[in-house]
């Protein structure tokens, strides 16, 4: 089990140097179903996390019983292709919900690309609008299209901080240990598997025929049944054109991160990020190579494999 990115790259690069079975996980889909619900009025608001305590409350809170989806795409570019609630089509609610000022706030990016693309995709505003080369083009765009910030490292830091404390004071016994599920994938994986008690979960697996206007060889998010034989994805047939054509701008870039990780190739490195829809709209080669070249500078005690 993964749950670290960049997800696509680094279960490319699994499932190429390996034949260890394996599934990426991430909580997009867990967090935008929510997110969905709320914005169309038939479960509880969720407000974006920004904090530690808020990602805490977020994932902890159930997922929506009355909803029933259908998503698949990329990690971070995944797409409902349906949304269903007590077994109705709610895309036309999702569709008018742009018009709805508080939506349309919290959400502007993901709701821009609905406008203009179709469907709804499954990641938050920050990583979505870092993978297309349309809201991040000057400090103006970003606060137009993005209404709040968080510093994701900081957040990080914080938690590992917080966690450690929580878990000497439970060991200590001056806290109780909280068993309750949270929407992450993890340990209803394990039940399923060990209790053939089925379940329906979004992984992240080698594509092989699931995504057939994919590439055959890259990491595909799609619908998965776990039971005690493991894990299985489901097929999911042609995307949307539209859908796909996105998709692939992200797959090109991650084919060439995983030749730069395998062969251990700078020059591979370099060009990733050349490739890359939103750098690429803002930067020269030149301006690329020489942010790159800095990059390995300042990294290079973890970086000295790389040629």
């Amino acid at each position: 089990i993964n749950y670290a990115n960049p997800m696509a790259a680094i279960m490319w690069a699994v499932n190429r140097a390996s034949t260890i079975r394996s599934v990426g996980l991430c909580h997009s889909v867990q967090a935008t179903t929510k997110e969905i619900a709320g914005y169309i009025e038939v479960a509880e608001w969720e407000n974006y996390p920004v904090t530690d305590r808020d990602w805490h409350d977020f994932y902890y809170r159930p997922m929506p019983e009355q909803v029933n989806f259908w998503v698949a795409g990329i990690n971070h570019m995944a797409w409902y292709l349906s949304y269903e609630v007590n077994g109705r089509d709610a895309y036309p609610e999702i569709r008018e919900a742009y018009n709805n000022p508080k939506a349309y706030e919290a959400d502007t990016v993901r709701f821009e690309i609905l406008k203009h693309f179709g469907y709804f995709v499954t990641e938050s505003p920050h990583h979505m609008s870092e993978y297309v080369p349309y809201f991040r083009k000057s400090p103006v765009d970003i606060e137009r299209f993005m209404s709040y910030t968080w510093n994701a490292l900081e957040i990080t830091r914080q938690k590992g901080k917080d966690d450690d404390l929580s878990i000497q004071r439970q060991i200590e016994g001056e806290e109780p240990i909280e068993l309750k599920p949270s929407v992450e994938y993890g340990a209803q994986i394990i039940n399923a598997v060990m209790t053939n008690q089925v379940i329906r979960i979004n992984g992240n697996m080698s594509n092989s025929g699931l995504i057939t206007n994919l590439p055959q060889d890259c990491c595909v998010e799609v619908p998965c049944l776990v039971d005690r034989n493991g894990i299985t994805p489901c097929y999911v047939g042609g995307l949307p054109p539209q859908l796909a054509a996105l998709n692939r701008t992200n797959i090109n870039v991650q084919s060439i991160i995983v030749e730069a990780a395998l062969n251990r190739s700078k020059e591979a490195a370099y060009r990733a990020v050349m490739l890359d829809p939103l750098t690429s709209s803002l930067l020269t080669l030149d301006d690329i190579r020489k942010m790159v070249h800095e990059m390995f500078r300042e990294e290079r005690e973890w970086l000295l494999h790389m040629e």
